[in-house]
């Protein structure tokens, strides 16, 4: 499978030979922006068909969430929620990008300069970048009908003759311009604001996220040592929901778990 970053590369690095002795093109003049506009168009057609088919599969797994809790099977119930957990991530980081393409069709559709659309790119790679490291473990199929799209944009790239180093390397949204981070916290923040709206809402008592909350909560009440036995019964899981929340917690660098003879440390 090609990941999206291979991809990126790939595009951003096309024609580096002529670009490394001539320098970025000022061609403005040349460049098609109305067919620019139109390829990035249809990469925001087949976003927006990935993020449908992800709002369906969100449903599902809260109608399976349902069907489990009216049959009291605590262990589908916490896989259901679980999963349905991981779908709004994964929406949320979909979106995100239909909101940078968004803006890249606008911006570069009412101002035509080559500035403008590295301006733009930005925003697009580090969101792709972000995309491929935190989705390939959680949704492999999300990630390879991602990269599907950026191969889709190559043909923007190759035309404008970009570089990769006129732009950062995305490993840090602190390396961008001012306005590119704007660009990138508020697509952040409108993806948050609309993940939250679309994904159903699940029961606090099998909500991974708020049982993490709740956990850390119990941790730091509890100076750091806990016994696995008790947290269960102060959460109201099961024991083995603890150990697999402690295990989320410290995989996120949240925690550091040190098993102790009769506790765990965190």
């Amino acid at each position: 499978m090609t990941g999206i970053v291979d991809v990126i590369k790939k595009a951003f690095s096309w024609g580096l030979e002529k670009a490394e002795t001539e320098g970025l093109p000022d061609h403005s003049e040349g460049v098609n922006y109305d067919e620019i506009v139109a390829q990035l168009n249809m990469a925001k057609s087949e976003v927006e068909r990935i993020k449908l088919k992800m709002s369906a599969e969100m449903s599902e797994y809260y109608q399976k969430l349902v069907k489990a809790l009216k049959a009291k099977d605590e262990e589908s119930a916490t896989f259901s929620a679980s999963e349905l957990a991981i779908k709004k991530k994964v929406y949320k980081i979909v979106v995100a990008y239909e909101k940078l393409l968004g803006a890249a069709i606008e911006r570069i559709a009412d101002a035509r300069n080559i500035e403008v659309l590295v301006k733009t790119l930005a925003p697009l790679q580090y969101v792709m970048e972000t995309a491929n490291n935190y989705l390939s473990g959680l949704a492999p199929d999300v990630t390879a009908s991602l990269a599907s799209v950026i191969e889709s944009t190559e043909g923007v790239i190759r035309k404008v003759g970009l570089l990769s180093s006129v732009l950062p390397e995305g490993k840090s949204v602190a390396l961008y311009s001012q306005e590119v981070k704007e660009l990138i916290t508020e697509a952040m923040k409108e993806a948050a604001e609309e993940a939250e709206k679309a994904a159903p809402k699940v029961p606090p008592a099998y909500d991974p996220e708020a049982l993490e909350r709740r956990l850390l909560d119990y941790i730091r009440t509890s100076k750091g040592v806990i016994s696995i036995r008790q947290a269960a019964t102060s959460l109201g899981v099961a024991p083995e929901v603890v150990r697999e929340l402690l295990a989320r917690l410290e995989a996120k660098g949240a925690i550091k778990v040190e098993p102790a003879s009769s506790a765990s440390t965190a």
